[in-house]
C-alpha cells in the first residue's frame, strides 16, 4: 500500500453538520497549521518558516525535540495543501484536504503518500506501515479538535 488516508468531520463534541466548521474556517485552520503545527500535532515541537512563496512556503519542523525535516508546502484552491517531504526517504507527500460527508459536514482528510523507498520498506517490514498508520491516524482527531477549539479565531475578520 503506498497511500494511507483518514477523514473526519470537522465538528465539535456531539455535533452534527450544523455545529461544524465551514470550509473557509477549516482552510484558515490549515493555514495556521502550515505556519505553526506545534499547537495541532503533539509530536512536532518546533517549526521555522524558511521561505515564503506565492503558492505556499518552505518550513523546517522539529519532531520530538531533535529530528528536523524540511517540507515544501503548496496551497491549492483553498481546499488542498500538499506537504512535499524533502528530507524523509520514506514519505513523498502528505495531503491535507477539505471535503464534505454525506450529512453535509465539512471534512478534513490527511492522505500520506509513501515514496518508492517507503513502499519497498513497507513490503519488507509490515510494522513500518503499521507504525506510520498509527502515527498519522492518531493526529487527525487532535488537528480537528484544535480547529474546533480555535474556531472563533478562524472566522473572517477575526
Amino acid at each position: 500500500m503506498s497511500v494511507l488516508s483518514w477523514t473526519l468531520p470537522v465538528v465539535g463534541e456531539g455535533g452534527g453538520a450544523e455545529q461544524g466548521l465551514d470550509p473557509e474556517e477549516v482552510w484558515q485552520g490549515m493555514l495556521r497549521k502550515a505556519e505553526n503545527p506545534v499547537p495541532f500535532i503533539a509530536g512536532i515541537t518546533d517549526c521555522r518558516v524558511l521561505e515564503r512563496h506565492d503558492d505556499g512556503l518552505l518550513r523546517e519542523i522539529t519532531v520530538a525535540g531533535q529530528a528536523k525535516a524540511r517540507e515544501r508546502v503548496v496551497f491549492h484552491d483553498r481546499r488542498l495543501m500538499v506537504f512535499h517531504q524533502l528530507d524523509d526517504p520514506y514519505l513523498a507527500e502528505i495531503h491535507n484536504e477539505i471535503g464534505h460527508d454525506e450529512q453535509g459536514a465539512t471534512t478534513f482528510t490527511i492522505r500520506v503518500v509513501l515514496s518508492a523507498e517507503g513502499k519497498a520498506k513497507g513490503e519488507r517490514d509490515g510494522s513500518f506501515v503499521e507504525s506510520t498508520a498509527q502515527y498519522f491516524g492518531g493526529i487527525v482527531q487532535p488537528i480537528v479538535d484544535t480547529m474546533v477549539r480555535i474556531r472563533e479565531d478562524l472566522r473572517p475578520g477575526a
